[in-house]
């Protein structure tokens, strides 16, 4: 049984003002380039830390295949995501300084669902991997896969057991 998703809204026109480094002169990029912006900024990774703390700085960098946004929320908690559209793949990592309020499982369900609709990808919410951090002593991570696309969650806990990031990563 999968966690309850919890709901996040926005306007369906607001976005994040944001610096743009590098983007394309296609209109058809940039029109996905903002529908993926409005899927982000929608969803509950950039939501948690947004209404939480607000939004710092926002960097944008795309060309005619990748896509990266960069989110910096003003207690130093970060977004990074990225999509490769040229190998669907997708990832999407948030770094907590204050471990999130909202259970991680259900932060990291209703990504799942944003990501691949209703059925999501077959993640499997109750088996995970827990493994260490090579390079953080003491951090954690528990890894939970699905069986659509090679989706993966990542919920990482420092050595007192709290929440430090999540990610959520695909590609099809």
């Amino acid at each position: 049984m999968s966690p309850a998703p919890a709901r996040y809204g926005a306007s369906e026109t607001e976005l994040a003002v944001c610096t743009v480094i590098k983007e394309s002169t296609s209109s058809q990029i940039t029109a996905v380039m903002q529908a993926f912006r409005r899927t982000v900024e929608n969803g509950p990774l950039y939501r948690i830390s947004a209404i939480d703390v607000g939004l710092k700085s926002c960097q944008i960098r795309y060309d005619t295949a990748v896509m990266e946004l960069e989110y910096q929320f003003r207690d130093d908690s970060w977004l990074n995501v990225k999509r490769d559209m040229r190998i669907e793949f997708t990832e999407q990592e948030v770094y907590f300084v204050s471990p999130p309020s909202e259970n991680p499982l259900t932060i990291l369900a209703e990504t799942e669902l944003l990501t691949f609709g209703p059925e999501g990808c077959g993640m499997d919410w109750q088996q995970s991997e827990i493994q260490p951090v090579q390079d953080e002593p003491g951090v954690t991570e528990a890894i939970f896969h699905g069986d659509a696309c090679n989706c993966q969650a990542r919920i990482r806990r420092n050595a007192a057991g709290s929440v430090v990031s999540l990610l959520f990563r695909s590609a099809c």
